[in-house]
């Protein structure tokens, strides 16, 4: 039996094992956690036998996905289906707040500064030299599918934090020559306009290599110089469901029947659960009608968090927020969630939207009134060229094919309401 302490600020939140023999995972909270702390999700209750599959799909959230998992597959020579050596691998700074570690050893706090010069050339570098991986150590420990990598900035140097330190932004780098790192810093900030919250972000030169720098939610540096963790979960892990999950239809459009994946009914189905019901669920109607405008049609269930600690549960800002549509033909543009039975912005009409509201118990009138307002403050805002000054003169044709991509998006849409 393979044992692993997970802890929280120091403190034992309980004990995982894996039984190698019949594969099956199982978790016990202490005593004190039990006592003092709370629930880590909806699923993983208090004094009740955690099914393996629960604890598994939990884990399994906190895994990078695609190349990042495959990296740190390869490189330790660890299966990718061995997902308790991957989380124990990873374990010292998960997403959130939790670490796993074996014996409850404690780490060394110590900090290692990445000069700017060497970051930009393993940026540049990173196709033949894979930057999920430094001093023959895992940094990549974050769910996703994006080339990103975690890193603490101290007194403006970035680094490596253990111990009583950790990362405390992320820094994602561009795809081939697509703008998606000018494309999420627009949409992320014309989210902001239309009144969601988003965590600070920035576009910055390293050297000559562009990056989107974003501060994590989840991390706070503190002034002594240690690093506070805040426990999150996403959707998937709310709701008890496997990465595979996180899209509605999982299987795509080839079993479009299947959809047992992360829907909007399931998602509101949390809202109960919230510590504000009325606020999360104007948050998600907000959510949902920002990506309408934005074309973010692959906002799926890992896209969207939530902050857990006692007696409280409460969104996390949004992220991860795109115009994908603006590739089509490129990229799948299909809707990660169904409006009603509808995935696709050309089949789309208003009696959709009034099933979908029907289903939701959302107010008809409310909704047309919130995407009429979430309407108008991105095409003010683009209107305005608020945020032209971050637009480099080479990227000028991609900005303005953005912004004529969304307004025509958001006039269709507006006839549908009406």
């Amino acid at each position: 039996m393979n044992k692993l302490t997970i802890s929280y600020d120091k403190q034992t939140v309980g004990f995982l094992s894996f039984n190698s023999d019949d594969e099956t995972f199982s978790f016990e909270y202490s005593k004190t956690w039990i006592d003092e702390g709370f629930e880590l999700s909806p699923i993983l209750k208090f004094n009740t036998n955690i099914p393996s599959k629960s604890i598994k799909n939990f884990l399994e959230n906190l895994l990078p996905e695609g190349k990042g998992q495959e990296i740190l597959s390869n490189f330790h020579n660890i299966s990718k289906n061995n997902i308790f050596a991957l989380i124990e691998l990873i374990g010292k700074e998960t997403t959130g707040a939790l670490t796993f570690s074996l014996n409850d050893e404690e780490i060394k706090t110590s900090f290692r500064e990445l000069p700017k010069k060497e970051l930009a050339q393993r940026i540049k570098d990173r196709k033949n030299t894979p930057i999920e991986i430094w001093d023959k150590k895992p940094r990549l420990s974050l769910a996703g599918v994006q080339d990103k990598l975690p890193i603490l900035i101290i007194d403006d140097k970035f680094g490596f934090g253990e111990g009583k330190l950790a990362s405390t932004h992320i820094l994602k780098f561009e795809k081939e020559d697509e703008n998606i790192l000018l494309n999420k810093f627009l949409s992320l900030n014309l989210a902001s306009k239309a009144g969601l919250e988003i965590p600070k972000i920035k576009l910055i030169k390293i050297e000559d290599e562009e990056v989107l720098l974003i501060q994590r939610f989840d991390r706070e540096l503190k002034v002594n110089k240690e690093v506070k963790r805040k426990h999150i979960i996403d959707a998937c892990q709310a709701l008890d469901l496997s990465v595979l999950h996180k899209y509605e239809r999982a299987f795509g459009k080839n079993l479009e029947d299947y959809r047992e994946g992360v829907s909007f009914k399931k998602l509101f189905s949390l809202i109960h659960k919230c510590s504000s019901p009325i606020l999360t669920k104007k948050s998600l109607i907000t959510w949902i009608c920002t990506n309408l405008c934005l074309g973010n049609s692959d906002a799926h269930g890992k896209n969207i968090s939530f902050f857990i600690s006692k007696d409280k549960m409460t969104l996390a800002p949004f992220y991860d927020i795109l115009n994908i549509n603006i590739y089509k033909g490129k990229y799948d543009t299909d809707f990660a969630m169904g409006i009603d039975d509808i995935f696709s912005y050309d089949e789309l009409s208003f009696y959709d939207i009034i099933e979908f509201c029907k289903e939701l118990n959302i107010n008809l009138k409310g909704f047309v009134k919130e995407f009429s307002q979430v309407a108008k403050n991105i095409s003010t805002s683009l209107d305005d060229d608020i945020f032209i000054n971050f637009v480099e003169t080479n990227k000028m044709i991609f900005y303005k094919n953005y912004k004529k991509d969304i307004k025509t998006r958001i006039e269709k849409l507006l006839k549908i309401l009406k």
